[in-house]
């Protein structure tokens, strides 16, 4: 045993370094451990602040284009389109609104309104002589030449000619305001408001609703009325042509049905003035004075 153990040697690494052997090899990176830092933040720093470029498919800018292009002709028609009805002489209309709001119009009169804008806002136009019976809902607007009227729901008579504007109030609550913004009044069931020539509103009490709406059941009533206007309004409503002398300064106070002939009824009116009338052509009348 003795032996053998003189004849086996210990396995004993005799060098200090394993890789004494080999050539040494030194790497030179040439920039120390916080210089690479500092380029690197620099990097990241320029990749934040980098644009980014969105591509964006022509299909899609056709797509916007087009729908930008629909939203304006949408709102264009929105405001241009517009509904008118004109009543002729010699007749009477009746139309419905969107909201069924129910308007009679007298012998021309014409009334316009925007049907795709009527949700948004109720409004009309007239000129001429109208009855109205609104549906409660939002703020109701009539706008004429020299005046308009607001409601909620209600009904009221407009007679709008020529500058003169009166407002009659049948039922509810009516505020009539004055283009030029000068002034404006409230009117409640039986009162009338009046602009007269210097742009004020006056208002009447006491007045009969019944003469003032008579042309709804086709009556001419007049109280007072200068007689150049009572013939204008023959004129009107039977849809002839009279010519009259310059200088009729009378008012007239009466009152006859529609489905009188137009001579019976010029004769009504001629005679307490001393006033005879001849016809000319077939819608034509002229009134002089008797001798």
């Amino acid at each position: 045993m003795t032996a053998k153990r003189k004849n086996i040697e210990p396995l004993v690494d005799h060098s200090e370094n394993p890789f004494e052997g080999f050539p040494r090899t030194h790497v030179d990176w040439g920039k120390n451990k916080d210089e690479i830092w500092a380029e690197l933040e620099k990097k990241v720093d320029a990749s934040k602040s980098a644009k980014v470029r969105v591509l964006m498919s022509p299909w899609i800018k056709i797509t916007m284009a087009a729908t930008l292009a629909i939203l304006v002709g949408m709102t264009i028609l929105m405001q241009l389109y517009t509904k008118t009805f004109t009543v002729p002489a010699g007749q009477h209309g009746s139309i419905m609104l969107p909201d069924h709001s129910h308007v009679r119009l007298n012998a021309q009169t014409t009334i316009t309104y925007k049907p795709i804008l009527w949700v948004f806002s109720r409004k009309v136009s007239l000129e001429g002589e109208a009855f109205f019976e609104v549906i409660p809902g939002k703020k109701f607007a009539v706008t004429s030449k020299s005046a308009k009227t607001v409601v909620m729901g209600t009904s009221f008579n407009i007679y709008s000619r020529n500058g003169n504007y009166q407002v009659t109030c049948v039922s509810g609550k009516v505020k009539v305001i004055e283009n030029q913004g000068k002034n404006e009044v409230v009117i409640l069931q039986g009162q009338k408001a009046a602009l007269n020539q210097q742009g004020i509103l006056n208002i009447q009490t006491g007045i009969s609703i019944e003469q003032t709406i008579s042309w709804l059941e086709y009556k001419l009533s007049f109280t007072s009325v200068p007689l150049q206007q009572v013939f204008e309004e023959i004129e009107r409503q039977y849809s002839i042509v009279i010519q009259i002398p310059g200088d009729l300064t009378n008012t007239y106070t009466g009152t006859f049905k529609r489905s009188s002939s137009v001579e019976q009824t010029l004769n009504l009116i001629c005679k307490p003035f001393n006033l005879k009338f001849s016809q000319q052509s077939k819608n034509e009348y002229i009134i002089t004075r008797n001798d």
